[in-house]
């Protein structure tokens, strides 16, 4: 995997958060689902991104852009 390749699965990750609040269950869940859809990000995370859970890590993620996209923003 390359990085732009992460780049566009994390974009795509983003855009799900986008539709809606997600709680932490549901992040997982979509996490699973995330890693095994891209075959490559488990690994691409845990070399790069130095998280040895992926699934955990990704999650995360999740759960951090849906409460910054929740959030109200002023121009």
């Amino acid at each position: 995997m390359t990085k732009a390749q992460f780049n566009k699965i994390m974009k795509e990750v983003h855009s799900i958060c986008l539709d809606g609040p997600m709680n932490d269950e549901a992040a997982y869940d979509t996490a699973d689902f995330v890693l095994g859809d891209n075959p490559g990000l488990k690994e691409f995370i845990q070399e790069h991104v130095g998280a040895y859970d992926a699934q955990g890590w990704l999650m995360c993620e999740i759960v951090n852009l849906n409460r910054y996209c929740a959030t109200p923003h002023r121009a």
